[in-house]
């Protein structure tokens, strides 16, 4: 199974977050606090992608 990109995991944490926004009130705190735990998992992996492509970018040299 391929990994996500980072595309893929921002969307997928957008929808998280609406699905709490929707069902938040209705959810007890337990759910509530595991759905949050979810989010910040996704949103951890995205900007771990993030990082590494940036680090592994090839370095612009000034020119002079």
């Amino acid at each position: 199974m391929p990994g996500k990109s980072a595309e893929q995991l921002k969307q997928k944490a957008q929808a998280l977050k609406t699905k709490l926004a929707e069902k938040g009130a209705s959810l007890d705190q337990v759910k509530v606090r595991a759905m949050k735990k979810k989010i910040r998992r996704v949103q951890r992996r995205r900007r771990a992608i993030d990082a590494r492509a940036k680090r592994l970018a090839p370095k612009a040299t000034p020119s002079e």
